[in-house]
């Protein structure tokens, strides 16, 4: 039976982030270090997709802090610093904005 992804809340830094409309999360992005080490320089991802810019990480680039999501029977929370941010937009639609952080292992 198909897990449904409704009721999904996402923080960053403790700032809800506005009507989110996509997550996906890259846990792990590299081979670790060593055969028999668990140390990885590249953790993973997470990009989200809304449609407001509120908390997520417009003016930020470069900030780490953590980011929690919650609902549709998943939750996932680190600390990760914001990589990239997007805005899109077409005439007489909305503004789309992407966020990109990067996972951080302390």
């Amino acid at each position: 039976m198909a897990d449904y992804c409704a009721g999904v809340t996402v923080t960053w830094c403790g700032t809800s982030l506005g009507e989110v409309t996509d997550i996906k999360l890259t846990h792990g992005g590299e081979l670790p270090s060593g055969r028999a080490a668990v140390f990885a320089v590249d953790a993973g991802s997470v990009e989200i997709a809304s449609l407001s810019a509120a908390g997520s990480g417009f003016g930020s680039y470069g900030q780490k802090g953590p980011l929690v999501f919650s609902g549709g029977g998943q939750s996932f929370s680190t600390k990760a610093i914001v990589q990239t941010f997007d805005i899109a937009g077409k005439v007489n639609d909305v503004w789309r904005y992407r966020s990109v952080f990067r996972i951080v292992k302390e």
